[in-house]
């Protein structure tokens, strides 16, 4: 048997010890190597890397992990970045090397905040030299880091940013240093990050609400230059607004006011919108609001107090339990009493009614209401079984109005039926009933197609009134995600915002129910547009005038397709956004052929960012005998000319068309040939002698008929 000594014993645990020692001291070493320091403020992050290491570093790469995503990025000279994974990565290469002991900055800003982000340095070769992740260091807005970065930020937004769209109104609109601002702003885009500069100080960041609102107040600095400045706000897109607004000289503390004022009311104001009104008064004095609607009767009183210099504000959001319709506002202080006026609008951009819940076949429904001006709009009537049948696409008046007509034909029947209303800013639906009443119908309606992961989507609901609505959001293999109830209002119209904190990307379906009644809509979440190839059918092939268009496709699985519709000339004449669900099938009755709708070959397409295909159908004169007016106008003058036209099928050679008045008497009778090809067109001019009111123009044959309300003025 071997012998050892104890001394060489001791040797060989040395030994073992010294190498142990040296591997750790190893790794404490590699792990210091580079040296990394962040600053954040909001979205903002400064990062630096030292090169403290005996390598050359080449490439950084930074990401913060899950979904959050890099929306711009800055880099210093001699470094060139780039976005990768879905702006869920940056990558940043020197022109050179980062030698040992230099160091680099970047600028990042993230779609939303966060605490830590994660790094990887690598040499020339691409080895690993380090890798780490760095706590972000809070930082304020007044920090030099954030001021001199913003400051060139903006500087820069200046000459290559576009036009930043939005509305916004201070409070007081006296600015002085050293006070605070109420800032008030509408329309400036739906959930994003905005900052508010004076000159090109930062002075803080605001998010807007899913209408593109927002209310913050900002703090102008004590000592801040008196004179003319240049207020800017600028998005996460480099697009800036600018202003110049004059900042007066501190207001004296001590000099007190006694005159009571009403500075700044709104004329209207709508649901989930800040009310906000202030004025000036005696110090340190209560201010009473009360609240009368337009028969006098008080529906609430508030009250808020004036500061030490007078001033005081006054700010409510109004809830949907609010009565819509004009206000009177009573403000008493102290001896002193004044009235203005306010009116409480709904939030719907568009909101429909119909003129009579019941009709008889053949009569004329009507539907009026207020809309988006100038838009296009779409129009969609359903019977009970969710069918189309009627379908079109107008553009609303320049005042926002709405009045829309058509009459109740042999496509029609005994039954209730569905009109929704659809413009890109929303949707509305009412009931009407042929030869009874409507029975009691619930319809679910989407403010659109797609929302982005983690905002919220708002759901339409039209119902019954003041009643129990269950509402369920469902994932594509009818798994429970949420469930909540509400009781509807006394219109039976609602919105119920869906909050999409959590929800993976994918098919969602949303069910609201009531006793008896139920309805569903599909929307999707954090889809791409880029899918793969487009496959694409129509059901039919020929279509007429009116008539809805149901198309199938298959693409890629859970992506955005756009689907257009082109007529013979080319011009879009719809266009509509939809989605493929996890077996990459897609299909959507949203587009159709209008009223007045050329005969000939129309294209549909479907595209997303790198694919398209097309599908050709045809527009034709219906197989059945009958006459359908295409008159383009509803209110004419005396001395005007009518083109009376329109398409059908008859075994007649000539058509009869009589323009009768209110009661009905026949005033003029005229003839015109139809074609081969199904068409008919003829000009009339409007007699001077013609009274004003409301005509009705009927072209017939020996079986069919069409008729067209006028007004003549």
């Amino acid at each position: 048997m071997r012998k050892y000594s104890s001394s060489s014993i001791f040797i060989s645990v040395l030994l073992v010890f010294s190498v142990v020692t040296l591997i750790s001291i190893s790794e404490v070493n590699a792990a210091e190597v580079i040296s990394v320091n962040a600053k954040g403020y909001e979205n903002t992050i400064i990062i630096e890397f030292e090169n403290e290491s005996t390598s050359k570093i080449k490439t950084i790469k930074v990401w913060p992990g899950g979904e959050i995503t890099f929306t711009s990025f800055k880099s210093e000279p001699g470094w060139g970045g780039g976005k990768y994974s879905d702006s869920k990565l940056l990558i940043f290469t020197a022109t050179n090397t980062l030698n040992p002991g230099e160091s680099v900055k970047f600028g990042l800003v993230t779609d939303e905040k966060v605490n830590a982000i994660n790094w990887k340095a690598l040499d020339p070769n691409d080895n690993d030299i380090d890798k780490g992740k760095i706590s972000i260091q809070v930082i304020s807005e007044t920090s030099s880091d954030i001021i001199e970065e913003e400051s060139e930020d903006v500087e820069q937004a200046k000459e290559t940013g576009g036009e930043l769209y939005g509305t916004k109104k201070f409070i007081p609109e006296q600015i002085r240093s050293g006070s605070d601002v109420r800032l008030v702003g509408n329309g400036f885009g739906s959930e994003k990050n905005l900052k508010l500069y004076l000159d090109s100080t930062i002075l803080k960041s605001v998010n807007t609400d899913k209408q593109g609102n927002f209310l913050t107040t900002i703090s102008i600095p004590d000592a801040y230059n008196v004179g003319t400045s240049e207020f800017i706000i600028k998005d996460e897109f480099e697009n800036i607004q600018t202003t110049n607004i004059s900042v007066k000289e501190p207001k004296n503390r001590f000099l007190k006011t006694s005159n009571f004022e009403v500075n700044n009311i709104p004329a209207e104001i709508r649901y989930e919108e800040t009310l906000t009104i202030s004025g000036n008064a005696y110090p340190q004095s209560a201010i009473i609001i009360a609240f009368e609607n337009n028969e006098r009767i008080l529906e609430k009183t508030r009250v808020v107090s004036a500061n030490a210099n007078g001033e005081w504000i006054f700010e409510e959001t109004i809830e949907r339990t609010d009565d819509l319709g004009e206000k009177f506002v009573i403000f008493k202080n102290n001896q002193n009493k004044t009235t203005k006026n306010l009116t409480v609008k709904s939030d719907y951009l568009i909101q429909i009614s119909m003129s009579a819940v019941r009709y008889n076949l053949g009569e004329t429904v009507t539907i009026t209401g207020t809309a988006e001006p100038n838009n296009d709009t779409t129009i969609w009537v359903k019977n009970e079984n969710k069918k189309i049948v009627y379908y079109d696409v107008f553009t609303t008046n320049a005042d926002g109005s709405l009045n829309y007509e058509f009459v109740t034909d042999d496509t029609f029947s005994s039954g209730t039926y569905t009109v929704i209303v659809k413009q890109e800013s929303g949707s509305d639906a009412a009931l009407f009933g042929i030869d009874k009443y409507p029975t009691s119908v619930i319809i679910a309606l989407m403010e659109k197609t797609n929302f982005a992961l983690d905002s919220k989507a708002i759901l339409s609901i039209v119902g019954p009134t003041s009643s129990s609505v269950s509402i369920t959001i469902l994932d594509s293999n009818d798994n429970i995600k949420i469930t909540d109830s509400i009781t509807s209002s006394s219109i039976g119209k609602n919105k119920y915002a869906i909050d999409l904190d959590g929800l993976d990307s994918g098919v969602y379906r949303a069910v609201v129910s009531s006793i008896n009644i139920q309805d569903s809509v599909k929307f999707s979440i954090g889809l791409e547009s880029a899918s793969g190839a487009i496959s694409l059918i129509s059901t039919k092939s020929n279509y007429s005038a009116g008539e809805s268009i149901l198309v199938l496709g298959n693409t890629g699985n859970n992506a955005r397709i756009i689907i257009t519709l082109l007529d013979p000339s080319g011009n879009v004449s719809a266009i509509t956004e939809t989605f493929s669900d996890s077996t990459g099938s897609f299909s959507t009755d949203d587009i159709g052929i209008p009223p007045d709708g050329v005969l000939g070959d129309w294209k549909i397409t479907a595209h997303n960012r790198l694919d398209n295909n097309s599908v050709e159908i045809n527009v034709s004169i219906p197989t059945g005998k009958s006459l359908t007016l295409q008159i383009e106008e509803t209110q004419f003058s005396t001395g005007d000319i009518i083109i009376i036209k329109g398409i059908g099928q008859s075994d007649a050679n000539r058509l009869k068309i009589q323009i009768t008045n209110e009661i009905d008497d026949v005033v003029i009778l005229l003839h015109t040939p139809i074609t081969s090809s199904g068409t008919f067109y003829l000009p009339w001019t409007v007699p001077t002698s013609f009274d004003t009111g409301t005509y009705t123009i009927t072209v017939s044959d020996d079986e069919n008929s069409s008729s067209f309300e006028i007004f003549i003025q």
